[in-house]
């Protein structure tokens, strides 16, 4: 064989090689699979089902509603893969409050319930069931997730949540007004100490962020009845533990959710017509495992950021949000590169807010003094300002609070 043949035949091997190492794929990281791996179906949790029921037909059972819908929804999984969601079916639910349940930190919503007690009777008679399913939910201490992470994943209705939160300050309000302050508050402060226990043990961002704003409201609702001179002096408040701060389940199912869509868009040629390639194309600029493995650090960091304390907190912020991805990985997998940087949002704001919610618990541990003296726990030696707008003490943080998170409602400071 001549010289100039065996380069060719050598060019040939060369280019051939480096083509099958374009073509391959990478086995996926022993941790990404870990976190991608289905719930256990034989798990069970009466206060998922509570949760995903809450908002049946009255008269139902809310359990056995949130797990026909379950069952529904696997039996629906077992026969189609991902990229077929499941419609959604519509329900009848439960009645909910209207406008007329302000919350009781905001405004002049205590007044305005004072002042009319009927429409406050009506509501707590109205409405009755769902606060007796509300009040079953948080005595459940057994929740985890039982639904596999997908797009068409049954999801418990938060604004019902939300709503039974509501009407579960409302009512102590009731207490206060008929002289049984000390009552209203122990039922506030159960109520505390409950969702705390679930804030906790939520693997789910949605339900994290609404047990973080429930208890955020919980404490305004003490805060302005005590303020108005219904409640005694509440007891302090531990600031939050690294478990009701972490992230880390909540991420996984994130990760899990994202990364089960990525692994299918090889297969699904309804996607691959949508991103303009063949799928045998899209082998070529599309890698799965590759895409997912990448991901994963991202994931991994916000759940280790999330036990940071708040002032390490603040000094992340200033770090890069996303690691570095290789320059030949991303000419390999460009698709990738692309999909994974729209699919990873930015969760820092979703941290703050467990950090907003201890500032407001350090200001209300300072409960009872004229102006509060506690500290800024962003940055220390800061006192919390007067908001006149809110009728509360702030205290200022690295992000933009919009929704009064690290506030408290407080009475006005003395006049200079």
């Amino acid at each position: 064989m001549k010289k100039w043949q065996k380069v060719l035949l050598g060019t040939a091997g060369v280019l051939g090689a480096c083509a099958w190492l374009w073509w391959q794929d990478e086995p996926l990281a022993p941790q990404a699979q870990a976190w991608l791996e289905p719930p256990a179906e034989s798990a069970e949790s009466a206060a998922y089902y509570q949760l995903l029921g809450l908002d049946a037909p009255a008269g139902q059972e809310p359990q056995a509603v949130g797990r026909q819908l379950l069952q529904a929804h696997r039996q629906w999984r077992a026969q189609h893969d991902l990229s077929e969601p499941m419609a959604a079916v519509a329900s009848e639910r439960i009645e909910l409050p209207g406008a007329e349940l302000c919350m009781l930190g905001e405004g002049d919503c205590v007044q305005r319930l004072r002042e009319d007690r009927a429409v406050l009777a009506e509501l707590l008679v109205r409405h009755g069931e769902l606060l007796r399913r509300y009040e079953t939910l948080l005595a459940l201490q057994d929740y985890r997730s039982l639904s596999q992470p997908s797009m068409d994943e049954p999801l418990a209705n938060f604004t019902t949540l939300d709503r039974a939160n509501r009407l579960r300050a409302a009512q102590a309000l009731a207490l206060a007004l008929d002289g049984r302050g000390d009552e209203a508050l122990a039922a506030l402060q159960q109520d505390v100490r409950l969702l705390r226990g679930w804030l906790a043990r939520a693997d789910n961002l949605i339900l994290k962020m609404m047990l973080a704003r429930q208890l955020g409201n919980d404490l305004d609702a003490i805060a302005a009845l005590y303020r108005a001179g219904l409640v005694p002096a509440p007891a302090a408040q531990p600031a939050l533990s690294e478990a009701e701060r972490s992230l880390e389940a909540p991420m996984q199912r994130e990760f899990a959710l994202v990364g089960s869509g990525l692994l299918t868009l090889v297969g699904d040629s309804q996607a691959a017509a949508e991103l303009g390639a063949s799928r045998g194309w899209l082998r070529w600029i599309y890698k799965p495992h590759m895409t997912v493995n990448d991901s994963l650090p991202d994931y991994l960091q916000v759940a280790a950021n999330s036990r940071l304390e708040t002032a390490a907190f603040v000094r992340a912020l200033q770090l890069p949000s996303r690691s570095e991805r290789s320059i030949w990985r991303g000419m390999r997998n460009p698709v990738g590169a692309i999909l994974g940087g729209i699919a990873m949002p930015d969760f820092n704001k979703y941290l703050a807010r467990l950090h907003d919610l201890d500032a407001k618990l350090a200001l209300f541990n300072a409960l009872g003094q004229g102006v509060p003296e506690a500290d800024n726990p962003y940055r220390p030696g800061q006192p919390a300002s007067w908001n006149a707008q809110r009728q509360a003490y702030c205290f200022s943080g690295p992000l933009r609070d919009e929704q009064g998170l690290r506030c408290l409602p407080w009475a006005p400071p003395p006049l200079q």
